[in-house]
């Protein structure tokens, strides 16, 4: 419908507004819970026409091909609800986080108006949008980063996060300046629809600059240690960086999947970087001892899966992975408060039953035959593949905690029904989307054995975890846990390079010049 892009541009216009309103916590408090309201109520409306009508873009305000402009279809009208989900939750939780500060106003302002920019982010129909709100974006959380602007660590997440960032608009921008070029237009629309039909040295440098822009701003080795260290940050920005910013590399791919997806060099890009990440971050959370450390490195494992499913063309998965993912990331930091205050149960420190811990990879085994049945096998689609098999191996992991054999039973019955459903949430997502179906190449050998390599790596992970949780008591295995439980170190050499080219010592002087 042609009124449907002005109505989901009711959602960026919204938290526009409110981060405009004038000083005064009280005033911008409930401004900006009135803006999320209309913001999820526009965006919820324009998903719904786009559902039922299809695509939608509207004018170009600019010239020459490029300027702004807004489309509406599934794709963005499902993170543009997704947005305005987490953000109306994260508004109203900082009302009563932020309480009595006295920078609750500048805080409420600054977050409206990274929801805006991410708004229109994802809303964008025209190149030069969506570039422009990329950066702005990325300065705007930088800003978030930098509240407490006294914390030294705070200011070093800022600093890595704001170089990792304009690594990310290089990319970005060339991409784009490609693109322009290659489809004469700054309509994206009009850039889809010629990356159906064309093809050049231009569309594949376009392609592998997209995946280098979506693996630089998705928290991915080694650029990973940024996220480490926004715990520092008040909670609601770690929510919104771990639930919402840190996908914006995700949406890039997916919205150039037609882009991405016939060019080999930048799939196998995202798929050896995500995997890598996945297997780096899901080892290292396990010997953390800290609640948001264990998620932070959580976070880049996930999105770690997320491009791998995206390098493997499992684009539907891809986008279903994001909201899972989004949705349990925002409650787990929101929540995670009430962590501490909880009774203490003490974990079994016994090992798990052999056999209990060789029913894991025989589990795994099982599903893998009947997804080849239902046609998203390792060897049919490798990416829906391996999202099944972890989510299965962290119901796995769950049961090994119900020593009763009713409990056990249960605990089975309840993983199958989690299984099946979410077969059938990816089966109805992947005729929903019908804009991420580009033309892959049937998978190959290599494609297959790297799926099946991380399924494997998962499983001997889990069963490493069961069968010896508290250790084996021996020198190396203590040198390893160290080794494992610091990132390998990764991140105290980042910080060691960010410290010597950016020496400056932390302080609220910083809190402008920080960022910019």
């Amino acid at each position: 419908m042609t009124w449907t892009p002005w109505l989901a541009a009711l959602a960026p216009i919204a938290y526009l507004a409110a981060s405009l309103a004038p000083s005064g916590a009280s005033s911008t408090n409930r401004t900006s819970l009135a803006a999320g309201w209309l913001s999820l109520a526009a965006a919820g409306g324009a998903l719904v026409s786009a559902l039922a009508a299809g695509a939608a873009t509207s004018p170009t305000i600019g010239a020459a091909g490029l300027g702004a402009s807004i489309r509406v279809d599934a794709l963005s009208g499902v993170l543009s609800g997704l947005i305005a989900f987490i953000g109306l939750i994260v508004v109203a939780y900082s009302r009563n986080y932020l309480a009595g500060d006295p920078g609750q106003g500048r805080f409420m302002r600054q977050l409206c108006l990274t929801l805006s920019l991410l708004q229109a982010l994802v809303l964008s129909g025209n190149l030069a949008q969506l570039v422009v709100c990329w950066i702005a974006a990325s300065l705007c959380v930088n800003r978030l980063l930098l509240f407490r602007s006294e914390r030294q660590a705070a200011v070093l997440a800022a600093r890595k996060r704001f170089l990792v960032g304009r690594l990310a608009d290089a990319a970005l921008i060339a991409a784009a300046m490609l693109l322009w070029r290659a489809a004469e237009s700054g309509d994206i629309g009009v850039v889809l629809a010629a990356a159906r039909q064309r093809a050049g040295i231009e569309w594949g440098l376009a392609a592998t600059l997209l995946a280098l822009a979506a693996i630089f701003s998705s928290a991915q080795l080694p650029f990973h240690g940024w996220v480490l260290e926004v715990m520092e940050t008040p909670t609601p920005v770690s929510a919104l960086l771990h639930a919402g910013v840190v996908n914006a590399g995700g949406f890039l791919v997916l919205r150039f999947a037609e882009v991405v997806g016939p060019h080999p060099a930048a799939l196998w890009l995202l798929i050896l970087v995500g995997g890598a990440s996945a297997v780096f971050g899901s080892l290292v959370m396990l010997p953390q001892t800290s609640v948001k450390v264990a998620f932070a490195y959580s976070t880049i494992a996930q999105m770690g899966f997320m491009l791998l499913e995206c390098g493997l063309g499992a684009y539907s998965a891809a986008l279903l992975h994001i909201l899972a993912h989004a949705l349990y990331k925002a409650h787990a930091f929101l929540a995670a408060g009430g962590v501490a205050a909880a009774p203490k149960r003490r974990a079994p420190a016994t090992p798990a039953p052999a056999l209990a811990v060789l029913a894991v990879p025989a589990l795994v085994a099982l599903a893998a035959v009947a997804m080849w049945g239902l046609g998203a096998g390792p060897t049919q689609q490798p990416g829906v593949f391996v999202l099944s098999a972890v989510v299965l191996l962290g119901l796995a992991r769950a049961w090994m905690d119900r020593r009763d054999r009713d409990g056990l039973l249960a605990a089975a019955v309840l993983s199958a029904v989690v299984i099946t459903t979410y077969a059938a949430v990816q089966a109805v997502f992947a005729r929903i989307i019908v804009d991420l179906r580009p033309q892959l190449a049937t998978p190959g050998p290599t494609s297959i054995a790297v799926s099946i390599g991380i399924v494997i790596f998962m499983t001997g992970l889990v069963c490493l975890q069961l069968r010896a949780p508290g250790g084996t008591g021996s020198a190396a295995w203590a040198r390893a846990y160290a080794l494992v439980s610091s990132g390998f170190h990764l991140n105290t050499i980042a910080n060691r390079w960010v410290l010597r080219f950016w020496p400056a010592a932390p302080s609220k002087a910083n809190h402008s010049g920080a960022a910019a």
